[in-house]
């Protein structure tokens, strides 16, 4: 088996205002094993900041195993996620079925697969024009980032009020039938957190993703405020799951193959959440066009009537192919290899 690593870099539209700060380019590790009659594709993306290997850790990490490809696979998150994507889809190529296919064992009757739009406008106005477009190009729901850092780095001069009002407005930009979901990436303390949800609990808020750094705080947040409560970087595996299961903390996990070990992982985790009572939604981690094209083929074996987090190749400056690029809030859902 041969494989072969390509590095890309793709810069953002705009930059994307997060809890850990602002991010304007994604630097990748583009994997590829097998050979000219089958390739299998997978992606390595580090973020700063979410708990993953550095690029540099990945890319060194890929290279040692690309030089003996049967030998023992990368370990750190990324690194290993990308290997196991690439093998999957190779797998899924020699079979002559989608990925989809191959995790779910039946073939997708749907067409399409909704995305949400993202947005991290730190001007309420902004952002909820940002939201209502989104709602009007046929997006079912709008992700909000919350607790964001400036473009500089440093913490964002909102209070909780602001924050507050901020939420209101994009929530009162978008239709009824449009849900309206919030992720903080653990940028909040439970203080600040109950102070900035609080004044918007009455409003349909679909779920608040990650709203301290402890989830602890997590159930006591959510009676507080009256919201439901995501989890994402502290899914890490199964274990992680059944905690936040048990402690009542969490009633959706958003999941990301990039970092959970690559499709396999994702679906069997996914499959654990529903049977625990907890919705799963697959995300994208802001992938170049392998790493979307693994996350929407996992999305659609997971769920394919739910709305993920798979529709980022909008947030790009370059177009992306169009397979993986939403077009009226979707993604086209490929019926063969």
């Amino acid at each position: 088996m041969q494989a072969t690593l390509r590095e890309f870099e793709l810069e953002l539209a705009q930059p994307l205002l997060t809890a850990h700060g602002a991010i304007a380019v994604r630097r990748g590790i583009e994997v590829l094993v097998g050979d000219d009659a089958c390739v299998g594709r997978g992606e390595a993306a580090p973020l700063p900041g979410f708990g993953v290997e550095t690029y540099e850790e990945a890319l060194a990490s890929l290279e040692r195993w690309a030089a003996d490809p049967e030998g023992e696979p990368p370990r750190e998150p990324c690194a290993a996620a990308a290997v196991e994507s690439a093998l999957t889809q190779l797998d899924a190529e020699i079979e002559g079925v989608t990925l989809a296919t191959l995790l779910a064992g039946e073939v997708p009757t749907q067409r399409r697969i909704a995305t949400h739009a993202l947005v991290s406008d730190l001007d309420p106005e902004a952002a909820a024009q940002r939201a209502a477009r989104a709602a009007a190009a046929g997006h079912l729901a709008v992700k909000l980032k919350v607790a964001a850092r400036d473009p500089g780095g440093s913490a964002a001069a909102a209070t909780a009020a602001s924050e507050a009002a901020r939420i209101a407005a994009v929530r009162l930009a978008l239709p009824a039938g449009v849900a309206l979901r919030l992720d903080a990436n653990g940028g909040w303390d439970r203080s600040t957190a109950v102070k900035a949800l609080r004044p918007v609990g009455h409003l349909d808020i679909e779920f608040v993703e990650e709203p301290t750094p402890q989830p602890a705080d997590w159930a006591q947040i959510s009676r507080t405020v009256g919201l439901p409560i995501a989890a994402d970087e502290h899914l890490r595996d199964p274990d992680a799951l059944d905690r936040l299961v048990e402690v009542g903390a969490i009633s959706v996990a958003v999941l990301k193959p990039a970092v959970l070990g690559g499709p396999h992982a994702t679906y069997d985790l996914a499959r654990r959440a529903a049977m625990r009572g907890v919705r799963p939604v697959v995300s994208t981690f802001i992938c170049g066009p392998a790493g979307l094209r693994v996350a929407r083929d996992t999305a659609v074996a997971v769920d394919p009537r739910g709305v993920h987090g798979i529709g980022t190749a909008s947030l790009f400056a370059e177009a992306l192919p169009e397979d993986v690029t939403p077009a009226g809030g979707y993604l086209p859902v490929p019926n063969s290899a």
